[in-house]
């Protein structure tokens, strides 16, 4: 009751260990349709950076070809919705979703980049993580171990990591089974530029799925 006040609906996700990501970047591609093209040529900018401190690491997998699978998915969104109609992009971005091959990809790509940014950004993410006491090296194996291996859940330093470098605006609506006055929202990142979408997650204990406000 205290949702519907606020939310019309919330689109189930199912229950892995890439909930948070892939409920993430649906969230965020879905709402591409509704702004420039301005938008997309920003988030790849922000990305630049990653492939250099990639090289720095010493950590597994390809970096270019999941680079380059994410990149060209964000490029085919670009050209749909232009082509197509709100409904019909969206439509088409929910089919490319049960592509599981596909998306794969672009959620290996989103745990790499979030690793990439705890390991060379520890002294940030130290508070979060009481395992990275010897810095980098910890760090690497923190990842290696929690962020990078596609069963295991993202904890609130995946988050804010994986924000801090895309710069998207992630709200995170937190519900559980006891009695609430309010909803607790908890805001992970916010961004001073009002065009950027802002992704809105519903999290229940081990589970994140997509909720929409109210227009």
């Amino acid at each position: 009751q205290k949702l519907l006040a606020n939310y019309s609906e919330y689109r189930k996700v199912p229950g892995d260990g890439s909930c948070f990501y892939r409920s993430f970047i649906y969230s965020y591609l879905e709402q591409l349709v509704k702004v420039s093209h301005e938008e997309e040529l920003r988030l790849l900018g922000a990305l630049e950076p990653m492939w250099e401190k990639f090289q720095r690491l010493h950590l597994p997998g390809s970096y270019s070809d999941l680079h380059d699978a994410f990149v060209g998915f964000i490029l085919e969104c670009m050209e749909q919705k232009q082509k197509l109609s709100v409904r019909g992009y969206q439509e088409w971005l929910f089919q490319e979703s049960q592509n599981e091959q596909k998306f794969a990809n672009i959620l290996l790509y989103l745990r790499l980049v979030t690793a990439i940014e705890i390991c060379t950004e520890v002294e940030t993410f130290k508070s979060y993580i009481t395992e990275l006491g010897q810095g980098m090296p910890d760090a690497i194996g923190y990842c290696l171990e929690e962020v990078l291996p596609v069963e295991e859940d993202a904890q609130q330093v995946n988050l804010t990591a994986l924000t801090n470098v895309l710069q998207v605006p992630l709200r995170v609506v937190n519900i559980d089974v006891s009695p609430i006055e309010e909803l607790n929202i908890h805001i992970i990142y916010e961004s001073p530029d009002s065009s950027v979408p802002t992704v809105t997650l519903l999290y229940r204990p081990g589970h994140y799925d997509i909720i929409y406000e109210k227009s």
